[in-house]
């Protein structure tokens, strides 16, 4: 009996599929019917529709129309249900130009474009990862867009200009995870505006939504949440730092994710951690740009006594690492003299130091430093310990673990969740 790939067990197939490209997919569901309703849910796993590598004029928007027709369009009975093409669709991205024409020299949003994507977002059951650049637009042309959408939809991003939270919470209820990633040095205006008066504005995130993964802190986002990850730096000026209280405090994490300026001192920590320190279990902490190992050692003292100055936290793990400096690209003058090399830095000890951050914190119990990314570091400046309370009264005693169980560790702290 003649084998072939459609002859394999359905076990085996679906782990090959997802190992192929989508290209590859949709070449494999040319071969045959068999074919086709096999690498079909790979193909439409993940879309992106719109993008600057389309054609000018309306290519985008024909394009979003296109398959949204399709996939609302009932599948031919040898494909399976007929809501297979749209129960094959698990991420799917929309650019800015997929809902947009041009009319009259300007690019305007097209309502029908608009309507169809609202109707795709209701019935995709398995829709997983929804990406919306510009959601502002969509929600203009549209006042109800997605209200009713799929229950399955429990990651959210959003770039480029983003509609009101009120808006996106009533939409997408069922969000658990919410991500920004407009780009850009300066954050929009609106995350400096203080929480909705209106207590119901934010009240189907309050019991869905766990983690928020910004570049800045959204004060308007008053919802308590498991995650938070601030991306870009916070730096020693008051109005960042109020700023990150504010929206700490309403959002009091369970594990924080965070970058600071090395040039920090102990107080900024102290007043940005202070409101959530009964709730944070795990904090990954990055000092950003460090000029050197020293400069590094000295922002991780600043650490460890800020953390000192606050008498309720209750950190069971904590994660301190540093990233270089950035580099000149300048190009120095023939006549100038190359400089010598910096001469190697004396040796660190990660011991001392990740006891001394273990002293200020009477309940940590996991202390990862790593110094490795400043200049000057090497890969021995990086160590995990476990902290153990001593029976006998005497100081906490610190374990080096491997690097393997460290990350292991600190991979579980990170799924803490507030019963942890």
């Amino acid at each position: 009996m003649a084998h072939n790939l459609l002859s394999l067990n359905y076990d085996v197939l679906s782990n090959i599929l997802p190992l192929i490209s989508s290209h590859d997919a949709a070449q494999l569901a040319l071969a045959s019917r068999a074919a086709y309703a096999l690498a079909f849910p790979r193909f439409l796993s993940d879309v992106s529709l719109g993008g600057l590598h389309y054609k000018p004029n309306n290519s985008a928007v024909s394009q979003l129309k296109a398959f949204c027709t399709f996939v609302l369009t009932p599948a031919p009975c040898w494909h399976g249900a007929p809501t297979a093409r749209l129960d094959g669709l698990r991420s799917l991205e929309i650019m800015r130009d997929a809902v947009r024409v041009r009319k009259d020299g300007m690019r305007v949003v097209d309502a029908s474009a608009v309507a169809l994507l609202s109707s795709v977002l209701e019935r995709a059951h398995n829709l997983q990862k929804l990406t919306l650049w510009g959601s502002d637009a969509l929600f203009t042309a549209q006042p109800t867009f997605a209200l009713g959408s799929s229950p399955s939809i429990h990651t959210l991003t959003l770039g480029g200009d983003v509609a009101s939270l009120p808006a996106l919470a009533h939409a997408f209820p069922h969000t658990r995870t919410l991500e920004f990633i407009s780009g850009g040095a300066c954050p929009p205006d609106w995350v400096f505006f203080g929480p909705d008066s209106d207590p119901e504005a934010l009240a189907p995130w309050r019991k869905s939504l766990q983690r928020v993964d910004t570049a800045f802190p959204i004060r308007p986002l008053a919802c308590p949440l498991r995650r938070v990850d601030l991306r870009h730096p916070i730096v020693p000026e008051s109005d960042a730092i109020v700023t990150a209280h504010h929206f700490l405090s309403a959002t009091r994490p369970v594990v924080l994710s965070a970058s600071m300026s090395t040039t920090s001192q102990p107080e900024d920590l102290c007043a940005m951690l202070y409101a959530t320190a009964s709730s944070l279990k795990h904090l990954d902490l990055v000092g950003d740009r460090c000029e050197s190992v020293e400069d590094a050692l000295q922002w991780m003292t600043h650490v460890s006594q800020g953390l000192a100055l606050i008498p309720t936290l209750s950190l069971l793990g904590i994660t301190l690492s540093v990233t270089p400096a950035m580099v000149s690209m300048a190009v120095a003058p023939k006549s100038q003299p190359v400089t010598p090399p910096t001469p190697p830095q004396k040796t660190v000890d990660i011991a001392a130091l990740a006891r001394s951050v273990a002293d200020s914190v009477l309940s940590l119990q996991f202390v990862t430093v790593d110094l490795s990314a400043a200049k000057g570091g090497n890969a021995t400046d990086h160590a995990c310990f476990r902290v153990h309370e001593s029976t006998t009264g005497s100081a906490r005693k610190l374990q080096k673990i491997s690097d393997e169980e460290g990350f292991a560790t600190a991979a579980k702290m990170r799924g803490f969740n507030r019963y942890d």
